[in-house]
């Protein structure tokens, strides 16, 4: 048997991974770090099932918060049997096809595919306070842009229960010593119950210009995720490129940030920057990574801003989304380099008669398990010629913006499988160091297809736990345990142990694992 090490008595380690310490880790197949070696199989993604209606759309109300975009920079949080959305509203303004940004607004749905509108009362707008709209700040009427929220039940205050990070305009003075028009910066707000906020002091970002992605917890950090324009290598001027800042307790930011994920930039000197006739020119970092954490590791997704001349309006910019997963919430992953995981064209934002405009898709922390599906809310931004009101020949004529959702079977993102001319292959989990009591439960197709070997650190086999198997002959399973003949994972508690999973095509099976979730 392997040596024991110390640990927690309800928490698994996954040593090699960086990842926290936790008591259900989740291993899936579209992470390398968790399944690190492998012979004869291959990475198969799953396409997810697209809602082609937005499950919600600006307002029929021409004087709304929201009449020309619900934009999700947003988030959607599930609370029992109701759903609760925080998102970016822009407003027409004036007779000339201006637009305006409002303040954030608010939704509610049973569902979480019907939204309603409810009227808040907090906030003045069009001459009366039925609207939706969120309070924050000494002027509860100023515009602001991404919004990203959580419910946070480790903070022992009740007071501050919902969390929540916030594009805002730079203050004037520091616009003024800075010599910005406009500069979106990202702000922090609290809650107890999600509708009365109260705005915090300080800036996550500093004076940066940051547009906000996610904000999510993982292993005990406060993470935000933005794009900015920093300095690449020999300092050079960046693209946008996604870069997350870290907070231990909410209160206290680190000036410090972490490049989340990037895009490569070009070699040569005149294609770097984010706009320019002779810049800009490649796939860039749009909002940074849009992520939430399952425990020990975090899912999430990129935007793939595929910079073009002109930037805005037909044969403009359009944005897929690209999938990436990271160990410790800071650093991630893309899981097929280049590949969209979502493309535009199959979500795109309501189209304008006689018009081609691209589609821009928006990532944010609203990936959610609802029942046996993954929920993957996003937003749908038709990329028009505009400006902003009080900007020169500011016009928004044909702007729009919206709120998509695309589903999948829970967890499974992407498959493990045999390669198209093989019969049999295996693959190593990274290792894990077990609590006191323990079981697995794996997520896959043809499970008489798979068998479950457990070895010590060293790759040396454990007698008696060569053949798991699935306790029944079942074809397919979101989360079925795997049992080993007179043997259980009990036995070897507080040690670190790998697995390998054999693959086999006989029979007419053909295994996929999507999956490998521990329970104490």
């Amino acid at each position: 048997m392997p040596d024991a090490t110390p640990n927690s008595p309800a928490c698994f380690a996954l040593p090699a991974t960086g990842a926290p310490p936790t008591p259900r880790p989740l291993l899936l197949a579209i992470d390398e770090r968790a399944f690190p070696l492998r012979e004869n199989v291959a990475l198969y993604l799953t396409k997810p099932e697209i809602r082609a209606q937005p499950v919600l759309m600006p307002s029929m109300d021409p004087q709304a918060p929201d009449s020309l975009a619900t934009h999700f920079y947003g988030t959607v949080l599930r609370e029992g049997d109701r759903f609760r959305m925080w998102y970016y509203a822009v407003h027409r303004a004036g007779e000339e096809g201006q637009m305006g940004v409002s303040p954030i607004c608010y939704a509610e749905s049973n569902d979480g595919e019907n939204w309603t509108r409810p009227e808040l009362g907090q906030v003045e707008w069009a001459g009366n306070r039925a609207n939706n709209l969120i309070a924050l700040g000494p002027d509860p009427t100023q515009e602001c842009s991404g919004v990203s929220v959580i419910r946070d039940e480790e903070d022992p205050d009740p007071e501050r229960r919902f969390k929540m990070v916030y594009g805002k305009q730079l203050p004037a003075e520091l616009k003024e010593a800075l010599g910005v028009e406009r500069r979106w910066v990202v702000r922090t707000a609290t809650s107890p119950d999600g509708i009365h906020w109260a705005e915090k002091s300080g800036l996550v970002s500093g004076d940066k210009f940051a547009e906000l992605a996610s904000f999510y917890k993982h292993d005990g950090l406060y993470v935000v995720n933005s794009h900015v324009s920093s300095r690449g290598e020999g300092d050079r001027q960046e693209g946008r490129q996604g870069y997350a800042w870290i907070s231990p307790d909410f209160d206290h930011w680190l000036s410090e940030s972490a490049p989340s994920f990037k895009t490569a930039e070009p070699a040569e000197g005149s294609g770097w920057g984010t706009h320019g006739m002779a810049g800009g020119a490649y796939t860039q970092v749009h909002l940074g990574v849009g992520a939430t954490s399952l425990g020990n590791v975090a899912v999430g997704l990129y935007g793939m801003w595929h910079q073009r001349v002109p930037n805005w309006g037909e044969g403009g910019t359009n944005c897929d989304l690209g999938l990436v997963i990271s160990q410790d919430g800071l650093h991630f992953d893309e899981v097929v380099k280049g590949r969209p995981f979502i493309r535009s064209e199959e979500s795109p934002a309501n189209p304008v008669a006689g018009f081609n405009y691209p589609t821009i898709l928006c990532q944010t922390n609203s990936i959610l398990n609802v029942g046996e599906e993954t929920w993957i809310y996003h937003g749908r931004w038709l990329n028009v010629e505009f400006q902003y009101l009080g900007e020169p020949g500011s016009r928004a004529k044909n702007y729009w913006g919206g709120v998509g959702l695309a589903k999948l079977p829970r967890d499974r993102w992407g498959a493990l499988g045999l390669s198209h001319d093989q019969t049999a292959g295996a693959v190593w989990m990274t290792p894990i160091t077990l609590p006191r009591h323990a079981q697995l439960l794996a997520n896959a197709d043809d499970f008489g297809g798979l068998r479950f070997e457990i070895t010590d650190q060293r790759f040396k086999p454990l007698p008696g736990f060569e053949a798991g198997k699935v306790s029944a002959n079942i074809a397919s399973s979101l989360e079925t345990k795997v049992d080993w003949t007179d043997h259980a994972l009990s036995e070897l508690a507080g040690c670190t142990i790998r697995i390998r999973i054999h693959f086999n095509r006989a029979g007419g099976r053909d295994p996929r694992l999507f999956a490998l979730t521990f329970l104490p």
